[in-house]
């Protein structure tokens, strides 16, 4: 029950992308249709609550933190259409922080990876909180992979082109294969 919850809530699917079927809450009166909304998307939905504050994103590549990268909708969330359709969005790469607060990011980043036992790459979402306080939303453990996705651009930043970055990927992925152990 969320009694102990304060609105506004975001309301979203458990494991869909790309912020399909995500609802932002400000009003009691529509939390059972945004409740409905996210169980039409999967069986297990996660209600929690609304952190004002700055979106950020770090891209993890071979346990490490790239460059922060700031997320900016020109709408009040980054949605779906927001997030596929060029010009809806500004991204500042590297994000315009002071050294201490990035760096604080990229350590909740790449703790949230190693926590759930992440591989090689991800790339997790966060709100900077108006107290700089990083507040991770979520680690998207198969990150977009085409030009305008964000672990490439971030890659970019620290001299990682495109082709290296993919070069890399398969590196990581094979030397996993190679120290498995051997029944």
């Amino acid at each position: 029950h969320h009694n102990d919850l304060t609105l506004p809530l975001v309301v979203k699917p458990a494991t869909h992308g790309s912020s399909i079927g995500l609802s932002i809450v400000d009003k009691e009166e529509y939390l059972d249709k945004s409740v409905d909304l996210a169980f039409s998307f999967d069986e297990r939905i996660i209600i929690e609550e609304y952190i004002k504050g700055r979106e950020v994103t770090v891209g993890i590549l071979d346990e490490k933190a790239l460059p922060v990268i700031e997320i900016i909708p020109k709408k009040r969330f980054f949605d779906y259409e927001a997030k596929y359709q060029a010009g809806l969005t500004d991204y500042v790469v590297p994000a315009e922080l002071k050294d201490e607060i990035a760096q604080n990011i990229q350590e909740a980043a790449l703790s949230a990876h190693k926590l759930l036992g992440c591989y090689g790459c991800s790339r997790v979402d966060m709100i900077l909180s108006n107290d700089d306080i990083p507040f991770v939303l979520e680690v998207n453990t198969i990150p977009g992979l085409t030009a305008t996705s964000l672990l490439p651009k971030a890659a970019k930043v620290v001299g990682i082109d495109f082709p290296q970055l993919c070069i890399r990927l398969i590196g990581l992925a094979y030397d996993k294969t190679q120290n498995k152990p051997v029944d």
